[in-house]
């Protein structure tokens, strides 16, 4: 776990829409959708909802999808970032290279000494070497338990 300055943002950077907030344990956050291009073409496409699951996790579930259809797989790829200034990283989800929404879910262990977490995600397009993969902007949705 790596600590840093705490920033809780409960809006979206890059256009991103977010919406659906409530309240308490039922704590949600509707996120996307989010494109990733390379070459002028969008190649991937994803969206979720970002929500406190059972009072245990901060949960993501994530539907991404291939829009190009040219065998290059895609993924989604998050942090945690909790109000206490420690964040956690390296979540992704499966590459794949279905061209119809395929459902993960990421999540984390709620921490005791914060009371808010912000589920930053975005998705990619895994293009192969020399090209480094291409991702959308981050979606930034955040709520409070």
């Amino acid at each position: 776990m790596v600590h840093v300055a705490p920033k809780i943002v409960s809006v979206a950077l890059g256009g991103v829409i977010l919406s659906g907030v409530l309240a308490g344990s039922a704590s949600a956050v509707s996120w996307g959708t989010l494109t990733a291009s390379y070459d002028g073409k969008s190649r991937a496409s994803a969206y979720g909802t970002f929500y406190n699951s059972g009072n245990t996790y901060a949960k993501n579930k994530i539907l991404t999808k291939d829009l190009a259809a040219d065998g290059n797989t895609i993924y989604s790829e998050m942090e945690f970032h909790w109000s206490s200034g420690a964040y956690d990283f390296g979540y992704h989800t499966p590459e794949h290279n279905h061209t119809y929404y395929v459902t993960n879910y990421l999540q984390d262990e709620l921490q005791g000494d914060s009371n808010s977490v912000r589920g930053n995600t975005h998705v990619c397009v895994q293009l192969g070497f020399p090209v480094a993969d291409r991702c959308s902007a981050w979606a930034q949705p955040s709520f409070s338990y």
